[in-house]
């Protein structure tokens, strides 16, 4: 098949790009590598790979689309505070960067779309495990562009009957994790602060808990919903079904990395965001206890739906998906 990945310089799409080649593939990475970077292309140098450096905003993204299969759209932003620095960037990337790709599907008579939506959409849900068939109502930038995207995507399923599966990515983790941004991924966070000896400042108590799914399982999905017709236009959860906290989180990376000599520092929830001062600014300032929220949620999917359709279950236990992820971070220049 040849199939398209936007985003796909980016942490999942990578993954997916790699994977998909090595299954012998045609691949078609479009990324504008303001999130994503090359490096993460590893294999660049197959003669099925194309990689293009376009934004899902450009109208000329149309000369891409042709002959391809599949679209996995998985470009956009996806920062929360850098989200609600800049809402008009974030839902102009976000929502109408999606309504660009499906409208272009449209015009190309692409066979599936598989979108990648975020379980931030569940943001001020309370009921546990999560569900697909949830009413959710989320008020964050980020959440709130995702929400939106999957209207779009719901909008093109009825009115032009294409098919679009919607993915919620729970935290998913492993090589490629964006190390570098302003407010990283916490496990990319730890591992790289560990590794340059520095203590990571964690915020809040500790005991809030994310469910964690490695990055293989996630790609393995992502090839069984390739051609699988039960999930037309479905909407599935993409989680482990688990939720550790992150306090067990940083035992475990520091014991897989045998740092017994370095602990984190504890700050209030309300400081994470503190890179981004302009949300602070002005007399109608964001409201830190949103960011508080945020910090002291919890996440746990219920992935009954995903393994009813496709006969999938997560493999991958968290010591053996951090174990690969802090030895792909060993062999990459550290900062």
């Amino acid at each position: 098949m040849k199939i398209l990945i936007t985003g796909g310089a980016g942490f999942i799409g990578s993954n997916l790009a790699t994977y998909l080649l090595e299954k012998k593939h045609q691949v078609v990475v479009l990324d504008n590598l303001r999130f994503g970077y090359l490096e993460n292309l590893t294999s660049k140098n197959n003669v099925n790979f194309q990689f293009m450096h376009m934004d899902v905003r450009d109208r000329k993204i149309e000369k891409v689309f042709k002959d391809i299969d599949v679209i996995f759209h998985f470009a956009g932003m996806n920062s929360l505070p850098a989200c609600q620095s800049n809402p008009v960037e974030t839902f102009s990337v976000n929502v109408i960067g999606t309504a660009n790709v499906l409208e272009i599907a449209r015009k190309r008579n692409i066979g599936r779309v598989i979108f990648s939506s975020s379980s931030a959409v569940y943001e001020n849900e309370k009921s546990f495990p999560l569900t697909e068939n949830m009413q959710v109502n989320p008020t964050l930038a980020y959440s709130l562009s995702k929400k939106s995207a999957e209207e779009i995507c719901r909008t093109y399923q009825e009115l032009y009957g294409i098919d679009i599966v919607i993915f919620r990515f729970f935290n998913v983790y492993g090589p490629h994790m964006d190390w570098k941004r302003a407010n990283p991924p916490v496990i990319s966070y730890i591992i790289n602060c560990l590794q340059n000896s520095k203590r990571p400042v964690l915020h809040s108590h500790g005991y809030q808990k994310r469910d964690m799914v490695y990055i293989d399982d996630v790609v393995r999905l992502c090839e069984l919903v390739l051609t699988n017709k039960r999930v037309r236009n479905q909407t599935l959860n993409v989680g482990s079904g688990q939720s550790y906290t992150i306090k067990h989180l940083y035992k475990e990376i520091t014991s897989q990395m045998a740092v017994h000599n370095i602990s984190p520092i504890y700050d209030t929830a309300d400081t994470l965001w503190n890179k981004y001062p302009t949300l602070f600014e002005g007399q109608f300032r964001f409201q830190k206890k949103f960011i508080e929220k945020e910090v002291n949620k919890r996440t746990l999917a219920s992935i009954e739906q995903t393994k009813k359709l496709l006969k999938w279950i997560p493999m991958v236990n968290l010591y053996d998906g951090l174990q690969k992820t802090i030895q792909y971070a060993k062999k990459r220049v550290t900062t």
